[in-house]
């Protein structure tokens, strides 16, 4: 199993919901707004000298959804810039 973190622009949120559907994730949990900076990335903290805000969300699936989830959000046209992804192995309980 993977734990995927998708952290995305708030204005990437219909995307990323087709994306999922589009990669069979059958479950998921979405927070927001989220701030912070990235590597490369200017802060975006949701104020007038840092605008901007992101969303996250997490989702546990198998390792053939994974490959879909990541490969439909690599080559979508609509998310070139605003959007990482994260990925960690993961054991389930219960």
């Amino acid at each position: 199993m993977k734990l995927i973190m998708v952290i995305f622009d708030v204005d990437k949120e219909e995307i990323i919901h087709e994306i999922l559907l589009s990669s069979g994730v059958e479950g998921f949990t979405m927070w927001g707004p989220v701030f912070g900076k990235g590597a490369h990335t200017d802060p975006r903290m949701g104020t007038q000298v840092w605008p901007g805000e992101n969303q996250a969300l997490i989702t546990v699936v198998s390792e053939g959804t994974a490959v879909n989830l990541k490969n439909a959000i690599a080559n979508h046209p609509g998310v070139k810039t605003g959007v990482k992804v994260f990925e960690l192995e993961t054991n389930t309980w219960l």
